[in-house]
């Protein structure tokens, strides 16, 4: 595990900021909760990721109750790998050939 830095834009209360974050590596969208935000939380949505630099770029999409929020950016970010048309099953190593018996 190691140190990013997230870098958040766009957001229209908040401004641009970053921040220090503990990860292997960022995901495609961040839910963050306001301070004192009585449960409102902002959804970003990753654009970039510098792995030489370890900073990762996400911008706004939209904020307000959690259970608005997060379909809005989880939709934002676009389909999700296993659901691309282009997807194909990658063999691990561990499936039996055809040919093979158990």
């Amino acid at each position: 595990m190691g140190h990013w830095v997230y870098e958040f834009t766009g957001c229209p209360d908040s401004g641009d900021y970053q921040q220090i974050a503990d990860a292997d590596e960022p995901g495609e969208v961040v839910l963050r909760e306001r301070p004192r935000g009585l449960g409102i939380v902002d959804g970003f949505v990753r654009e970039s990721v510098d792995d030489l630099l370890r900073v990762a770029r996400f911008r706004w999409v939209t904020s307000g109750d959690p259970s608005t929020v997060a379909p809005a950016v989880l939709q934002a970010s676009g389909p999700a790998p296993l659901a691309r048309r282009d997807a194909r099953p990658v063999r691990t190593g561990s499936e039996l050939d055809v040919g093979e018996s158990a």
